[in-house]
């Protein structure tokens, strides 16, 4: 086996699984991680391309579709062999999809989230669970997530690559969970802990995870894990759900933290528990529980998010603005060429040779009607913005976003 793996891992693993199911373990480390994203089917369904077109443009093959997402796994290598790049790809920076594990983005596919849910994602970044929960709500009906990372760095890129995607309907927070639980009693429909944990299922893609595993380690995650479910429990309505997930294969951050929680909580039921690895999936390995708290209920119109309860929640953004104002002029935001609803009225659609030129940063010749800003698409779907004036299509794409 090519990858150097701790005697005590090993040893542990041993004694959990078969050995046909061992030696399959073994045997899917000496192979290569797969890659995929998630696609956002309703921003989609907006553009002049479909979901067979993207299939192809990325080589790419179809694992699973709901109604507001799907996902496609491609060959990440071969695709870097025909100079293909996904996350350099002008639809990525358009918002229509995220880069996602295959595992971790099955979790949510099991969970049905209605347009209107009250969402918490507690352990959020970089993003991944976040953007599923996001294309199925509905800012219309008055779904919001409030999507959450106790770290600020974490949190920033959290923030940005939500804002990428083009909601409004978000809060991106960065705050500790009893913090949370303070405010949120009994509130939210979902709520989603994705959990630090010892990280067993990187170890095909990551030396740093395989070098930084211990017993302690995974003892320590099994701790920090039980106080999250802890206060996830007590912002939980009565009829939510609660989806626990990590990326690790150890029974004491897996099996235990749901035994756990059902030995503490009378009124939580298991509705499906789901463990993949590496030989028994198409991804790295993922662990995920689905727990209901009382009796579902039939749905019901929902009251606007209260945002007063994050009033001294450490606070990143709420929504996206819109507008900003340079020189005493307002202007629209970069972010706001994302979000659909917001009207422009003048737009600018750019071919594969003049998009990739702008978002490297470049001005782009051409002759236009009108001066003034213009909101760049890419197959009907918003990228950025330019200002035109006199034969020249000025960049105005955000340095730090752009293509290098």
């Amino acid at each position: 086996m090519r990858l150097e793996l701790k005697k005590e891992f090993i040893e542990r693993l041993k004694s959990e699984l078969s050995n046909e199911y061992f030696q399959m373990y073994i045997d899917a480390m000496d192979k290569s991680p797969k890659h995929g994203m998630t696609v956002n089917l309703h921003k989609l369904y907006k553009s002049n391309i479909d979901l067979d077109w993207l299939i192809r443009r990325f080589k790419g093959e179809l694992i699973y579709k709901n109604n507001n997402f799907a996902y496609i796994c491609y060959d990440k290598d071969e695709l870097s062999m025909c100079g293909i790049f996904p996350g350099k790809d002008p639809l990525y920076h358009a918002g229509l999809y995220y880069i996602q594990e295959p595992t971790a983005s099955k979790v949510l596919y099991d969970v049905d989230i209605d347009p209107n849910d009250f969402v918490l994602d507690l352990c959020a970044s970089p993003g991944g669970k976040s953007a599923e929960i996001l294309f199925s709500l509905k800012n219309s009906d008055g779904g919001f997530l409030v999507s959450n990372d106790i770290d600020f760095e974490r949190a920033k890129v959290l923030s940005s690559n939500i804002e990428r995607l083009g909601f409004d309907n978000v809060a991106i927070t960065c705050s500790d969970s009893k913090k949370l639980a303070d405010r949120f009693t009994n509130y939210f429909d979902k709520v989603i802990v994705d959990a630090p944990c010892s990280g067993e299922g990187m170890f095909r893609k990551s030396i740093e995870a395989r070098q930084q595993w211990s017993l302690k380690l995974v003892q320590s995650m099994s701790m920090i894990q039980k106080r999250l479910v802890d206060d996830a429990y007590i912002m939980l309505k009565d009829s939510g759900k609660l989806i626990y997930s990590t990326c690790t294969f150890s029974l004491e951050e897996d099996e235990k933290v749901v035994d756990y929680l059902l030995d503490k909580y009378k009124d939580l039921k298991v509705c499906k528990i789901e463990k993949n690895y590496p030989f028994n999936s198409i991804g790295e390995g993922q662990f995920y529980a689905i727990l209901q708290k009382g009796e579902e209920l039939v749905k019901h119109e929902k009251n606007d998010f209260n945002v007063t309860l994050l009033s001294n929640v450490p606070t990143l953004r709420i929504g996206i603005e819109h507008f900003e104002e340079k020189k005493g002029i307002k202007l629209p935001t970069h972010a706001s060429t994302h979000i659909e609803s917001i009207h422009f009225d003048n737009v600018i659609e750019l071919d594969d040779y003049d998009i990739m030129k702008y978002l490297k940063g470049e001005s782009l010749r051409i002759k236009l009607d009108t001066n003034g800003y213009y909101k760049v698409t890419y197959k009907g779907l918003g990228i950025g913005l330019a200002k035109y004036n006199s034969g020249m299509l000025k960049n105005h794409y955000p340095k730090g976003l752009r293509n290098v």
